[in-house]
């Protein structure tokens, strides 16, 4: 693996910056081989761009998502406990920080020595990781662009101590059950011994409720999903008309997860690469799976690597669970 160490000249001193080689994907491949799946299948990636960032920003404001205040209820509430349980000097990691704005009540509150933010988003990050340094400038920060989701061959830049990993905002749910187990497998073994990982979850509840979060009456979400295919266009010359198809929402209870979909309007011709994929009438593509969690759940997923669960919050109304995980 080749680094890339970032060092510009007004680079705060406690920040390290570095950028990983990352292979190139041929995304046009990658979406037609989704397309053939059964269902038809667009990887959640393809919600963000700018506008798509903007909409799920609107989005975790809406009276119906109701995770996001969730959450944050959770650390308004028992801020000094977790911090109190993760303790003091140790390295916070946060993979997919973006902006860095969730990790910052645990960055005041239980001021780690240091702090390593990683992100795909490489100029997004140095901003949002520099804005950290500056405010924090007592905590070493080394900010790593790189696709998380994959192998961590970068586990090596990370300092060393006893390591921390928040991962919020129930992002693990958009894995399928058996991602989810590898991957808090690779996330134990970079924290290693007397390590944890602080995971924030969904939790399964009343269908109508977990619908409206993903299906609300303003119609954001619809655009939301549908801007996905202005995505998909954008990144690989295809001619889907997002117009043309239906947001669809709802909860798969055996499964226990949201199944985000796009209904085709009419029967529609989409060319993509050199390939002309038809889809009829009332046909779908899968857009996102957002599985939720019981502590049960949560239980099983820290076994699954070696771990124990020795602390938990929630939310006043039982709605979303803060974990925190720690080596057996």
């Amino acid at each position: 693996m080749t680094l890339k160490f970032n060092l510009a000249g007004n680079s705060p001193t406690n920040l390290r910056f570095i950028e990983t080689e990352r292979p190139v994907i041929d995304e046009t491949r990658e979406v037609l081989a989704s397309l053939a799946q059964n269902p038809p299948r667009l990887s959640p990636k393809y919600f963000y761009d700018s506008r798509g960032s903007e909409l799920f920003e609107h989005i975790t404001e809406l009276p119906e998502y109701y995770l996001t205040r969730s959450e944050a209820e959770i650390f308004d509430v028992y801020l000094d406990e977790i911090a109190e349980a993760l303790g003091s000097g140790d390295i916070i990691i946060e993979p997919g920080s973006g902006n860095c704005s969730k990790v910052q009540p645990l960055l005041e509150r239980a001021t780690p020595s240091a702090f390593v933010p990683i992100d795909i988003a490489g100029d997004f990050l140095w901003e949002a990781a520099a804005t950290t340094a500056l405010t924090h400038p007592n905590i070493a920060i080394t900010a790593i662009a790189a696709d998380f989701t994959q192998e961590w061959t970068f586990a090596d830049e990370i300092p060393q101590g006893r390591r921390i990993v928040f991962y919020p905002g129930s992002t693990l749910g958009n894995f399928d059950p058996g991602a989810q187990r590898g991957f808090i497998k690779q996330l134990a073994k970079v924290v290693g011994i007397e390590g944890g990982i602080l995971l924030g979850v969904d939790l399964h509840k009343e269908s109508t409720v977990l619908q409206r979060a993903y299906d609300d009456a303003a119609g954001v979400t619809a655009e939301f999903n549908r801007n996905m295919l202005s995505v998909v266009n954008a990144r690989t010359g295809s001619n889907f008309e997002p117009n043309s198809w239906q947001h669809q929402a709802r909860y798969n209870d055996k499964m226990r997860r949201i199944e985000m979909e796009l209904v085709a309007q009419s029967d529609q011709l989409v060319n993509i690469g050199n390939q002309t994929l038809s889809f009829a009438q009332g046909e779908v593509i899968r857009t996102e799976h957002s599985h939720k969690f019981t502590l049960e759940n949560i239980s099983d997923l820290a076994s699954a690597g070696g771990m124990t669960v020795t602390h938990h919050w929630l939310d006043r109304q039982s709605q979303f669970c803060l974990a925190l995980l720690q080596t057996a």
